[in-house]
């Protein structure tokens, strides 16, 4: 099972979020801290917004609620929303009506209220991140004539199936997800192994043993290759 701890551990890579506040200082404050782990781009401008949401695609939208302090902002605000469905943190200093939320459209929204802390800033971020990733996570990953099932946890070959580990699914998904690439040992200890567990030298090196095993059973073929001194890749 994909664990919140491991989810937010690579967020760095991939994650870009939009921040729009007019608070100058406050503005500055949350991009520095959100630099630290993600891509971020910052405007207060609805008609720059609507240009950064063609150009780009946003995980997150961390949305100051400025945006209905009147009726023309509110309607500025309803059409551009329209051109995305990235789920919005909401940034308030009050409350907000339900007749405001329809300038949102039908999108996930979460409320964070001024003044919170770094803390609760990057957790709120992480838990949608995250509940977002779950939410699309395919039900099987492919890989030539193989077949990853997520929900069961076996590798399938036509008709033949075999049952892995939980720390033999976590490596393989990864493989899958990234095939021809050469993954350190490193990479694969922080993405698979919590950080209160205990690795021993030849802990990686003997559940992909027992993985290649499994694939060179019900496959035929010898798909992860080691390189020594750098890691393993998925290859034919």
């Amino acid at each position: 099972m994909l664990t919140f701890k491991k989810f937010f551990k690579n967020l760095k890579q991939f994650m870009r979020l939009l921040v729009i506040e007019d608070d100058l200082i406050l503005s500055d404050l949350l991009v520095n801290i959100l630099l630290k782990n993600y891509l971020v781009d910052l405007t207060s401008n609805l008609n720059k917004i609507e240009v950064l949401l063609e150009k780009n695609s946003y995980q997150v939208i961390l949305l100051s609620s400025f945006v209905f302090h009147n009726q023309q902002l509110k309607k500025r605000a309803k059409q551009v929303f329209k051109k995305t469905q990235s789920p919005i943190l909401l940034l308030t200093a009050g409350e907000i009506s339900d007749q405001d939320f329809n300038y949102l459209g039908q999108r996930s929204v979460d409320f964070l209220h001024k003044p919170f802390s770094i803390d609760e800033l990057n957790l709120r971020i992480g838990l949608i991140l995250f509940n977002l990733s779950s939410q699309k996570r395919e039900l099987f990953l492919k890989y030539q004539n193989l077949l990853l099932d997520n929900k069961s946890h076996k590798l399938c070959c036509g008709d033949r199936s075999l049952l892995l580990s939980q720390k033999e699914f976590y490596l393989l998904e990864l493989f899958f997800k990234r095939p021809n690439q050469l993954l350190s040992k490193n990479l694969l200890a922080n993405l698979v192994w919590d950080d209160e567990e205990v690795i021993y030298g030849n802990t990686i090196a003997a559940h992909l043993s027992s993985l290649r095993r499994k694939i060179k059973v019900i496959s035929g073929k010898n798909l992860i290759k080691a390189v020594r001194g750098y890691g393993y890749l998925l290859s034919n």
